[in-house]
């Protein structure tokens, strides 16, 4: 059975198999203009977000009409509830975590949604696991974190070099390097404001600190 196969057979009652939080924002509209290049009405997916007339503009931009719009608070724990109970899938896109994405990742964890975010922030990851990875084990959701660029391209990398390692001599690499070259572009929004909030949080927690200044924190 494929890894799609098994997940289509999960929580087979929800309303959607995915549900995009954060649909109004930079890297947000970017996920949901490949969900809707890519699938389209394939899957029975949707947009979430606190702000319906941007949602509304998002899905006319997509000229997607049978795109269902979802409106919700991160920080109504009800109305997260809701959200996660609807769907299957939700794709958070919604930074900084630490300051929006804790009660929508408890709910996943509560109502056995799989869930995955683009975070870089590792004090909060640090933070929330011993309270929500039990929650997890127990309704059966799987949580990823760091589904962004500061983890993708070096973890797909290495495993793409690894697999390939193998293909041609039989074994794996021990030790791996990478580096970045020169690229072009900027950064969006949430993740100037996340940067600044770990500032902040480092200023003000030691804890925090300590986490942000251990490179295998996680």
């Amino acid at each position: 059975m494929s890894f799609w196969e098994a997940f289509m057979e999960t929580n087979t009652q929800r309303d959607f198999d995915i549900v995009v939080y954060g649909a109004t924002g930079f890297t947000g509209a970017l996920v949901a203009a490949y969900l809707h290049e890519a699938y389209g009405d394939k899957i029975n997916w949707a947009i979430a977000g606190r702000s319906k007339s941007k949602l509304d503009d998002i899905k006319l931009g997509l000229s997607a009409p049978n795109l269902q719009i979802l409106v919700a608070d991160s920080d109504n724990t009800d109305e997260m509830t809701r959200l996660a109970a609807s769907t299957r899938v939700v794709i958070s896109t919604v930074g900084p975590y630490a300051r929006y994405g804790t009660t929508l990742l408890e709910a996943c964890a509560m109502e056995g949604t799989h869930y995955c975010d683009l975070t870089g922030e590792p004090q909060w990851m640090a933070s929330v696991f011993d309270r929500v990875s039990p929650m997890a084990e127990e309704s059966g959701a799987r949580l990823v974190h760091c589904c962004g660029f500061d983890s993708i391209p070096s973890d797909i990398g290495v495993f793409v070099a690894q697999k390939t390692m193998m293909e041609k001599h039989g074994v794996y690499a021990q030790k791996v390097s990478g580096r970045m070259g020169e690229s072009k572009g900027g950064v969006s929004g949430g993740t100037v404001a996340s940067m600044l909030l770990a500032v902040e949080q480092a200023v003000e927690d030691p804890i925090a600190r300590k986490t942000l200044n251990d490179p295998y924190a996680l």
